[in-house]
């Protein structure tokens, strides 16, 4: 199955960074609301998603119902990106109640639950461990246990992807789609523009690179 290859750059903490990531053309952008280095407050996500219209993702570990719904209404998010234990119900309630797309990180330990997810939700985020670790994959693996064609949602790689080895990703876990944080910043929390630029231009480049497998699902 073909999904639309996306760029995700998460963690986004400025206006600065949250344009250059649009400017380079990254699809997504990431807003942090749980305990994290990169969290951001309620009262600067609604700044942030202010200053640059895109389509925004609010990250959650293990949050409530309610939580997630306020997020998803005041903010206008574009989609609610779970990180912590929530189980296939919890996605599919919180997908039925805010009406917004609903994507579950799962790491290692959790891979053999990918098909009780995969029913209940719009994206699976396969990350190396709670998120913003710097942790890769073994990305070979990963393409190998989840082939693209059996897939029932988009599948997006994260854990560690930086400009440096984000093609290498692409190409050996042949996800659809990539979500990068920590490899992007000089300190946590604060994000290099340039890093950043750099990043998506070399992911949509893998992305649309024949030997990828993923040309006829860039467009």
């Amino acid at each position: 199955m073909s999904f639309s290859f996306r760029i995700k750059i998460c963690g986004i903490t400025s206006e600065e960074v949250a344009r250059a990531a649009i400017d380079a053309g990254a699809d997504q952008l990431g807003l942090v609301l749980c305990p994290s280095p990169r969290r951001v407050s309620a009262e600067g996500a609604a700044l942030l998603v202010a200053g640059v219209p895109a389509s925004w993702v609010g990250v959650f570990v293990d949050p409530s119902l309610e939580e997630v719904a306020r997020a998803a209404g005041e903010l206008g998010l574009a989609a609610i990106q779970l990180h912590g234990g929530e189980t296939p119900a919890f996605c599919r309630v919180a997908r039925e109640r805010t009406g917004v797309p609903v994507w579950k990180a799962i790491t290692p330990s959790g891979f053999e639950l990918a098909a009780a997810y995969e029913p209940e939700v719009d994206a699976l985020l396969l990350d190396a461990g709670p998120g913003g670790t710097g942790r890769t994959l073994e990305w070979s693996a990963v393409g190998a246990r989840f082939p693209r064609a059996r897939r029932v949602v988009p599948h997006l790689l994260a854990g560690g992807l930086s400009p440096s080895n984000v093609a290498r990703a692409i190409r050996e876990a042949r996800p659809d789609g990539v979500d990068a944080s920590s490899g992007l910043e000089v300190a946590p929390g604060i994000k290099d523009p340039r890093l950043v630029s750099e990043f998506v231009r070399e992911a949509r480049a893998a992305g649309a690179a024949p030997e990828s497998g993923l040309a006829e699902a860039a467009g």
